[in-house]
């Protein structure tokens, strides 16, 4: 267990913020010590018992109910919270690792049903955001898709695009000629989806979804390139509610994937 690094003294000297910047340092450092089996009940209750005497001195009281420190789930996700709390109070950006979801280590122990009888791939046309490309794999990993085509954008090489895809298990083909692969995928019996906005696109639930398709998904800005367009065999949308025509990329791309997979689920 981490130590609280400040006297009374020295703690009441620092600014609001300060004190709330120094906390969510503190606890931050126990939460990964408690993640990695590295503090005990005992060690729980005496952690509680400084932040309790810490928090006193900024006039502050404890957060309730606090967990007994056997369940490790419990305190993580408690602690989490706190971070949570003294981030927001000392005005920092508050990120994906400080919440409680960094407790999920590994992958599901169960198994996983059935994958549905179709064969889907993704391409990827020019991409240039590397959280946009990172969450496309993983949800195509989700959905059970095996391949995804890297057109004149990055992969999980890039660590940043690794990070976001957390693992994903998906086989990565790399092209600077996407219209030449996209052309070899349709004489291997590929059906050819875009997905963009033109005037004719279907929405995307009313597509009768072949077994066998790519679904091209263009650049962010531009979408698919217009040299790309003529060799789709269906282009599809999600249709929308509101005042805006689109959605980012990679929450478009989780929707149209698993709307296509569950054409397939009876």
């Amino acid at each position: 267990m981490h130590s609280f690094g400040f006297t009374q003294k020295k703690f009441t000297r620092l600014t609001g913020p300060g004190r709330h910047r120094h906390l969510a340092a503190w606890l931050t450092a126990n939460f990964q010590a408690l993640r990695t089996g590295r503090v005990c009940p005992d060690q729980w209750k005496q952690l509680l018992r400084e932040y309790s005497t810490i928090l006193s001195w900024a006039g502050l009281d404890l957060p309730k109910p606090c967990p007994g420190g056997q369940d490790i789930p419990a305190c993580l996700a408690w602690l989490s919270d706190a971070i949570h709390f003294h981030r927001i109070a000392a005005g920092m950006v508050i990120r994906d690792p400080d919440m409680a979801q960094t407790m999920i280590t590994g992958d599901r122990a169960v198994s996983a049903p059935p994958p549905p009888a179709m064969t889907f791939q993704v391409a990827l046309d020019g991409l240039r955001s590397l959280f946009n490309i990172g969450s496309i794999l993983r949800s195509c990993e989700a959905a059970g898709i095996k391949t995804v085509i890297l057109g004149n954008c990055p992969g999980s090489e890039d660590p940043r695009v690794a990070k976001t895809a957390m693992g994903a298990r998906v086989s990565e083909e790399k092209t600077e000629d996407l219209a030449a692969v996209l052309a070899e995928k349709k004489a291997e019996g590929f059906t050819l989806i875009g997905v963009d906005t033109l005037e004719g696109s279907r929405p995307c639930h009313e597509l009768d979804w072949p077994a066998r398709a790519v679904v091209v998904l263009g650049n962010e800005e531009y979408g698919i390139a217009p040299h790309l367009l003529p060799v789709m065999d269906h282009c599809v949308h999600i249709p929308m509610f509101g005042a805006k025509n689109s959605l980012n990329v990679a929450n478009a791309a989780s929707i149209i994937l698993f709307q296509a997979v569950f054409s397939f689920i009876s």
